[in-house]
């Protein structure tokens, strides 16, 4: 995720709260994410979830990669 670009709409927290919660800052923070450069990110088995958050985000900053390759 690039936090950075958030805007606190919320869609990935209504989506999937088991994965996004929000920060105390007031935006979206992947749970249990590591934190990469200004990008949070975590290893997960099963992406249909979050492929919906990312799908769903008007700011397009959720990505997800399967294999090194971005599919959402």
């Amino acid at each position: 995720m690039e936090k950075y670009l958030c805007t606190s709409c919320g869609n990935c927290v209504d989506i999937c709260p088991e994965l996004w919660k929000i920060d105390e800052d007031g935006f979206s923070h992947l749970k249990g994410s590591i934190k990469i450069d200004k990008n949070e990110g975590i290893e997960l088995e099963d992406l249909e979830c979050s492929i919906e958050a990312a799908e769903n985000c008007p700011v397009a900053c959720i990505h997800v990669y399967e294999d090194e390759e971005e599919i959402a």
